[in-house]
């Protein structure tokens, strides 16, 4: 279990080996943190199906995150359900969730092509083993 702004969310879990629930839900994109079993919020996403086949691969983002955590090994998923929710429900949990978060990295104009504050970021937290 983390808590990510006022929600708990199970996990994080490691992408290529996370087994998702067959629910509606937000999930939280994460890297690994600065010290020893942390973790950092990257983006956060709604689905109406969080087990649905390709869910984070499909995602025009999906480059963008391995960009920043270098491989798919360092990239972690956290997920809150909401079964009965609707897309509205959801998109304002995602909402609400970046106002308390205020997680670091933001949209692309061009998804395919990471910003160079992105890769300046990516790059520094791959290389400061101090903060």
């Amino acid at each position: 279990m983390i808590t990510l702004g006022s929600r708990s969310f199970a996990g994080p879990f490691m992408a290529p080996l996370w087994s998702a629930p067959k629910s509606a839900g937000v999930f939280a994109v994460m890297a690994p943190g600065w010290r020893l079993l942390t973790f950092r919020a990257l983006e956060f996403c709604e689905a109406a199906d969080l087990a649905e086949p390709q869910l984070l691969k499909q995602h025009p983002k999906y480059r963008e995150w391995l960009t920043i955590v270098g491989t798919e090994w360092n990239l972690y998923i956290a997920t809150h359900e909401l079964s009965l929710s609707t897309a509205a429900a959801r998109t304002a949990v995602v909402r609400e969730l970046a106002r308390e978060y205020r997680p670091e990295f933001t949209a692309l104009a061009v998804p395919q092509e990471p910003s160079l504050r992105t890769l300046l970021l990516a790059q520094a937290m791959r290389t400061n083993k101090d903060a």
